[in-house]
């Protein structure tokens, strides 16, 4: 019985004798951190950069609010939309963990991120949207609503050359017009063919009829804006709807640029105005 107790005793004693190193290799890890980071603009005013700068730091998480969570010494994120946000970073050494919060300010929204009425017409990838085969999807009047002249429902048979068209929006900022193989050849106010110097008769003809001077009016593919107000399609020749109907003014060239109001914009129909002052035209799409 006496060497059963001195033999637990012993072991007791050693047992506790072991421990020892543990806890000194405990004391020894140091302090948790003293977290920072750097924030620096990446390439676009949109693009932001977050680097760690805490010494002896091994492990990294940010928390970027509704950017989502990233792991890492740095990353890089794109902020589309302007604002003031929040991004809290905490990061591991030996000791422990901490955490801090900056704030990063966005100056502007990104033009070629996908939300709102990109997402509407590009649907963040492409999108395929043509005149809405229906009265009056072309309109001109004192205004929005009063019509001098609108298509009728039967221009929608007759004018196949002009309903057929189709305009793509891509997600890159791309433009693209797709005349498939025709143009109508648009009339002024007395019924005589515009430009005057088209040289064509009223009505559907050839693509390859459109003399050299505005053939930039053809199929084509350029770029394209959209913002909460307006959709503006960029390169010479570029338009939609209605070659004719110019950003200020009805043109008889080609433009660099044509910008139309959005009236309103779902994912499936769009109406697009321009506002000359004695009149307006409003162009009416539908997605496919």
């Amino acid at each position: 019985m006496n060497s059963l107790k001195y033999l637990t005793f012993f072991f007791l004693i050693v047992g506790l004798f072991s421990c020892e190193p543990s806890i000194e290799d405990k004391s020894d890890l140091g302090l948790p951190p003293n977290p920072s980071f750097d924030i620096s603009q990446g390439d676009t005013p949109n693009t932001f950069i977050f680097t760690n700068t805490t010494e002896g730091a091994f492990l990294t998480y940010w928390d970027l609010g509704i950017f989502g969570n990233r792991e890492g010494q740095e990353v890089e994120i794109i902020m589309p939309l302007m604002g003031t946000y929040d991004i809290s970073m905490t990061t591991f050494n030996r000791g422990g963990s901490a955490s801090v919060t900056k704030s990063v300010t966005v100056e502007q929204d990104d033009p070629t991120a996908c939300f709102g009425n990109m997402l509407l017409l590009t649907n963040c990838t492409q999108k395929t949207w043509k005149l809405a085969p229906e009265e009056a999807a072309m309109h001109i009047g004192p205004n929005l609503f009063e019509t001098w002249w609108g298509n009728s429902a039967d221009d929608v048979i007759s004018r196949d050359c002009h309903f057929n068209d189709r305009y793509v929006f891509r997600e890159n900022g791309e433009f693209e017009y797709q005349p498939n193989g025709d143009f109508y050849a648009d009339a002024d106010g007395d019924g005589n063919v515009w430009p005057s110097d088209l040289m064509l008769e009223v009505g559907c003809q050839p693509i390859d009829a459109w003399p050299a001077q505005y053939e930039v009016w053809g199929a084509g593919v350029h770029n394209f804006t959209i913002n909460d107000n307006s959709l503006s399609v960029i390169g010479e020749g570029a338009w939609l709807g209605l070659y004719k109907v110019g950003t200020t003014e009805e043109v008889n060239t080609p433009q660099s640029s044509v910008t139309y109001t959005i009236d309103s914009i779902t994912e499936d129909r769009m109406v697009l105005f321009a506002d000359y002052g004695w009149g307006v035209w409003r162009i009416t799409l539908v997605s496919e």
